[in-house]
């Protein structure tokens, strides 16, 4: 089996993967970069991770993430989501949806989704209904611009399918950070979305997902890392970076036993085809 992975940083930084890998899901405008975000590009592209998409969390970050977006002279391609997080409900405006509409209105070719938005229900989070709300909104707006959804969800799968299909979204997306069951995962499929899979699969206390993973169809699915947050088991309590991605697909390709070339081939294909984005810049 080709081993793509890495088990130390030396080797993330120098290993690499074909074909081209897409981190579907990393916040890489996060402050946590800002002192080596550029460094830290550089060794994606040597170790082939080329695609990069990033989700927002609040309007006030919209701008610093909106500048990475676009081709960079690494050799990579940046594309985005803008949304509104439920777990930073205290940082939404009573106009937060008004300014998404606008700043939808006037987006650029990489702006191709609408995200991170969903429902939170773990402890200390906003209640549901008011959660509730601001995902219908951005909902709409998703149907009315045809971009689709990158969900998150904690504890909330079923009222999140529930939602979808009352409101009877077409657009389909990705369910960042899968942790559902596997009924909850037909629920979505169902409804056109991919299932992020993400460090937690390097796990051994993730048996389920490792279980999942070994068993589905490969086509429902897309590969994600969330850095800064999520480490894979060999890194924990660190900083998470889109490096970690390769962890992420050698682990894959050992439950599935399946070579890395391919796995990385259908991951990306399926990314782009979720996301309707092209390897070449757009025009």
């Amino acid at each position: 089996m080709t081993q793509c992975v890495v088990e130390s940083v030396t080797r993330q930084e120098s290993g690499r993967c074909d074909p081209a890998l897409f981190d579907s899901h990393c916040h890489l405008d996060f402050v946590e970069f800002d002192h080596d975000r550029q460094a830290l590009l550089t060794q994606c592209a040597r170790a082939g991770i080329k695609y990069l998409c990033l989700p927002a969390t609040e309007q006030d970050h919209w701008p610093r993430l909106l500048a990475l977006l676009g081709p960079h002279r690494q050799g990579l391609t940046l594309w985005g989501a803008l949304g509104l997080h439920p777990c930073f409900m205290s940082a939404h405006r009573q106009d937060s949806l008004v300014a998404l509409d606008a700043q939808l209105s006037r987006r650029t070719p990489y702006v191709v989704a609408l995200g991170e938005l969903g429902l939170d229900l773990s402890a200390g989070q906003a209640g549901l209904r008011e959660q509730q709300a601001l995902l219908a909104g951005q909902i709409e707006l998703a149907s009315a611009y045809g971009l689709p959804l990158i969900l998150h969800a904690r504890r909330s799968h079923d009222q999140l399918a529930w939602l979808l299909r009352k409101m009877k979204f077409k657009e389909g997306g990705i369910v960042h950070a899968w942790s559902g069951s596997d009924q909850q995962a037909m629920a979505f499929w169902r409804l056109g979305f991919r299932l992020g899979i993400g460090g937690s699969l390097t796990w051994d206390r993730a048996q389920r997902l490792q279980r999942q993973v070994a068993s589905w169809p490969l086509e429902h699915m897309v590969l994600e890392t969330d850095a800064p947050g999520m480490p894979p088991a060999h890194a924990a309590g660190q900083r998470n970076t889109p490096l970690t991605l390769l962890a992420v697909l050698d682990k894959m390709a050992h439950l599935r036993l399946q070579d890395t070339s391919e796995l990385a081939r259908q991951l990306t294909d399926n990314t782009f085809q979720t996301l309707r984005v092209h390897s070449s810049a757009p025009e």
